[in-house]
């Protein structure tokens, strides 16, 4: 297999299934999270940040994470609470309607890369989860087919510019011209 076969697959039409069913997946993981939190733990989660963040900070092994724990995320606890809360709710949102999904899958790459640094010691579970879930999301993003299906399509469809902001960061697809 040459380079050449992995750069075709990325470009071919007939790969967006797999892709939007991956972001499909991406993001219902990413609502479901979001929303348990909000639902069942909504006036809980935020405050109990605190705790939680002194607990991944406990016995971490990565010296540079417990350092960011202790001097930026505890000092804030009760914000990033609310910006795990509703990040994950909002990453899932757009995810599954296919809009803003270059930026999604960027926000999603971070928040997990995070989980890993924070509580990836904790089990092996916690930590393949964490390792996956950026993957797949490195995935959307290369992807040109996971942004079919979606409003991100739709959008660029109207309006060329929107459609390489959207769609195409890359330039994979020459097939779609500027309307002038």
């Amino acid at each position: 297999m040459s380079l050449e076969f992995f750069t075709n697959l990325w470009k071919k039409k007939d790969f967006s299934v797999w892709l939007v069913v991956i972001r499909l997946v991406l993001g219902v993981e990413w609502f479901m999270a979001g929303l348990e939190k909000v639902l069942e733990t909504a006036p809980t989660f935020p405050e109990g940040m605190a705790g939680t963040l002194g607990f991944f900070a406990s016995a971490n092994p990565n010296g540079w994470y417990v350092n960011l724990i202790t001097n930026v995320f505890l000092p804030n606890a009760t914000l990033f609470g609310y910006l795990v809360m509703l990040g994950e709710l909002i990453v899932g949102i757009t995810l599954i309607l296919g809009l803003f999904v270059n930026f999604s899958a960027i926000v999603s790459i971070f928040m997990n890369l995070n989980f890993l640094f924070a509580a990836g010691w904790l089990s092996a579970s916690t930590l393949s989860m964490n390792w996956i879930m950026p993957v797949l999301g490195l995935i959307i993003l290369l992807g040109y087919g996971s942004k079919q299906l979606g409003l991100d399509a739709l959008i660029g469809s109207v309006n060329y510019p929107l459609y390489r902001i959207f769609v195409d960061w890359v330039g994979f697809d020459k097939s779609m011209k500027p309307v002038k």
